[in-house]
């Protein structure tokens, strides 16, 4: 445990984006095996428009 005051806050900062990361980063690859799932089913429609939604959270991932 931390005793000083700037540490504290940077562990509780890095728990915080910690937190914010898993999410999006399960987000992600939600995304992602949603577009594969439609691709290996053969709808072209829904994998074209999965494929923008991956795209688009990949992006705002990284």
């Amino acid at each position: 445990m931390a005793n000083i005051k700037s540490q504290i806050k940077r562990n509780r900062q890095n728990d915080a984006a910690h937190e914010r990361n898993k999410a999006v980063k399960s987000a992600l690859k939600t995304s992602a095996r949603r577009f594969r799932e439609a691709a290996d089913a053969g709808d072209a429609d829904q994998a074209r428009r999965l494929a923008a939604e991956a795209t688009r959270k990949l992006d705002q991932a990284a």
